[in-house]
């Protein structure tokens, strides 16, 4: 949307929803470097659309390597002092830098609809609340921050400490890009690194606006946040050699081009990368509970944008019927509309390209003999959507296990159903794709549900429930799904620390 038809247009909006419009403008073409909002270096920028209705609500900084080598060196001057500072000192600034937020709750909520297309109140909201509660578990953690005293001999003094690494490089994606800021940045910084941050070129103004919060109560150069495309901002900070540590989410194959990029210089990696999960049902299961899981394991209300989206459903052949015939009344209650609606539940995908791909997974799923479009299969007819990245909540049956409709992660609303009725060969079929993010299983067997949990493969597995991740649950899969954990104590400690061993002779005791 230009700026002449936006003003016309303003009188006509919600006071809360201009000014997160008058936001977007503001961070435009903006970074956070050194303690404050500005331009970037390279003075290039790109457009920054709305989802909900594919209007340009602003520019974005189109980041290039001298922007990234800027930014490195600042957070490298800013890591001098902020390693030394106290560990509960860095973590009482993270409590106050989660009250700036929180007190900016809403106008960031809104602004994150515009970046993402994301329901206003089933995501956007408890998204910037999930923000808030990661950076207030990570700053209680900054006393843990310790190491121990080993038992040597009696004239040597041995002892471990945890130890900051440097410059963090954190690169994100656009699904849920405040939450993961927070995933990235909140251990990082309480471990006493300094981070350089680059936001998903998709949505790239809720991150810089949130980053520029964070300066009220964080030193100079401590967190900075750039904008840009992979290959011009990503791979320029991946390859620097004051990165010192790398935290990627996003997909499995820029996931491995990040590897290859830290291998030169030994730089350890922490990767969250994709999925395609398996929801199981058995026979005994509450289909009460499953109908409300599945829907909340497909992440339908984030039209199936999540790498832990549900989104092969198995269902055993005797309650198949039934759990279907209830999906699609529940499924068909789904609001469907403006992501800033508060009454909407199911915003806009992220993109034309992001559209266009969840469309050609379903025409191929179309033209595979014996499928069945069991719900959606397109986009909304009403003329009101005639704008806007919209797409049903879709259900497909029929479709072969080997097809890329259920390999291949679509990211979108689309969901296959799988029947069965001898559960290791299904077991062999859910565990049977590259990826081993989350899994699920429906039952009241105990002994059915503890086999599960021990011969999946996935890393984020659940009985009885399908909950998203969040704080002081271990995150991360197993497979092409990623390295390592997050949302944890133990991950704070494993990713953004180095262990030291120090021994000192005592000499001979005195006599």
């Amino acid at each position: 949307m230009k700026p002449a038809e936006l003003a016309a247009r303003k009188p006509t909006l919600d006071p809360a929803v201009a000014a997160a419009y008058d936001m977007a403008r503001r961070v435009s073409g903006q970074v956070v470097v050194g303690g404050k909002l500005q331009p970037a270096r390279s003075r290039e920028t790109f457009p920054v659309e709305y989802p909900g209705d594919e209007s340009e609500i602003g520019v974005a900084a189109r980041c290039d390597a001298q922007d990234v080598n800027w930014a490195v060196e600042v957070a490298q001057r800013a890591f001098e002092g902020w390693s030394k500072v106290p560990p509960r000192e860095r973590g009482e600034r993270l409590r106050r830098v989660a009250e700036c937020i929180e007190r900016e709750q809403e106008a960031l909520a809104r602004l994150l609809c515009l970046d993402t297309g994301n329901a206003l109140s089933t995501q956007a909201r408890p998204e910037v609340g999930a923000m808030i509660e990661i950076l207030r578990l990570f700053a209680g953690f900054a006393s843990e921050l310790k190491g121990r005293t080993l038992p040597w001999d009696a004239n040597t003094l041995c002892y471990t400490t945890r130890d900051p690494l440097g410059v963090v490089g954190a690169i994100i994606p656009w699904n849920a890009p405040l939450f993961l800021t927070a995933v990235k940045l909140a251990p990082a910084l309480v471990a006493g690194n300094t981070a350089v941050l680059k936001s998903a070129e998709q949505a790239p103004l809720a991150v810089t606006r949130a980053l520029e919060i964070m300066q009220e109560e964080l030193p100079p150069g401590v967190a900075n946040a750039i904008s840009g495309f992979g290959e011009e901002a990503g791979r320029p900070l991946a390859e620097h050699p004051l990165v010192r540590k790398l935290s990627f989410t996003g997909s499995c194959a820029v996931g491995k081009q990040i590897m290859h990029y830290a291998a030169d210089k030994l730089c350890p990696v922490t990767l969250e990368l994709g999925g395609k999960s398996p929801n199981i049902v058995l026979p005994d299961a509450d289909l009460d509970l499953v109908i409300a899981g599945i829907v909340t394991g497909m992440r339908f209300t984030r039209q199936g944008q999540s790498c832990s989206a549900g989104t092969r459903l198995f269902l055993h052949e005797a309650i198949a019927d039934e759990v279907i015939a209830r999906l699609l009344r529940e499924l068909d209650k789904l609001k469907l509309g403006n992501p800033l609606d508060e009454q909407t539940q199911v915003g806009a995908l992220i993109s034309r390209e992001q559209l266009d791909r969840v469309v050609s997974y379903v025409e191929l799923a179309q033209r595979t003999p014996g499928s069945r479009i069991l719900c959606g299969g397109s986009r909304p007819r009403d003329p009101m959507f005639a704008r806007g990245h919209y797409y049903l909540p879709t259900l497909i049956e029929g479709v072969p296990h080997d097809s890329p409709v259920c390999q291949d992660e679509i990211f979108g609303p689309v969901a296959v159903i799988l029947r069965w009725k001898d559960f290791d060969a299904m077991l062999a079929q859910a565990n049977g794709t590259s990826f081993g993010l989350a899994a699920s299983l429906w039952t009241r067997d105990l002994n059915r549900a503890l086999s599960f949990a021990r011969d999946i493969q996935a890393g984020f597995v659940q009985v009885n429930q399908y909950i998203t991740p969040r704080a002081t649950l271990a995150y991360g899969g197993v497979k092409m799904s990623g390295l390592g954990k997050e949302n944890t104590l133990e991950s704070m400690l494993e990713h953004f620390t180095a262990s030291r061993t120090v021994l000192i002779n005592l000499g001979s005791p005195a006599r």
